[in-house]
């Protein structure tokens, strides 16, 4: 090789070193960019906010954007699991209905069985009908028991 080649390939290199520390360089500038454009999106925001819009980001790398997601997960859709009943019930058994007829007929036979001034205090005035105002008085007592109290 002369030194006329040697000295040809020593500017060829110079040239790529060139570029290269160009290129270099516009990547460090679009790295500071999205450094400084992050900061401003994040700023304020809390962590799931950012999480959130990482994994929603398609221009980062998916890894990236799985573990954002991954983080995200757990505020977005609730845990499976068993849920306490809403109040503590109590079964009570049923009571037939016959024998429940049965016991309310009796009630009654045993109301009827009553002389009418006791029936009338059971009942306070139902059905009596107030001859000034022409109304039925329905101010019975509200019970539905044998105590006229």
């Amino acid at each position: 090789m002369t030194d006329m080649d040697l000295q040809s390939k020593l500017t060829e290199c110079e040239s790529i070193i060139s570029q290269l520390v160009m290129r270099l360089q516009e990547a460090i500038d679009e790295n500071d960019k999205l450094r400084a454009e992050l900061a401003r999106a994040a700023e304020g925001a809390s962590a799931y906010d950012t999480l959130s819009d990482m994994h929603r980001n398609r221009d980062l790398p998916e890894t990236v954007r799985l573990r954002a997601a991954i983080g995200c997960l757990p505020h977005e859709l609730p845990k499976i699991q068993s849920v306490p009943p809403a109040m503590n019930l109590v079964a009570e058994e049923d009571e037939p209905l016959a024998d429940k007829v049965e016991r309310q007929r009796k009630r009654c036979y045993a109301i009827q069985a009553l002389p009418l001034e006791q029936r009338e205090k059971l009942v306070r005035g139902v059905g009596h009908e107030n001859m000034a105002t022409g109304h039925f008085n329905s101010a019975g007592n509200g019970r539905d028991d044998d105590t006229a109290s």
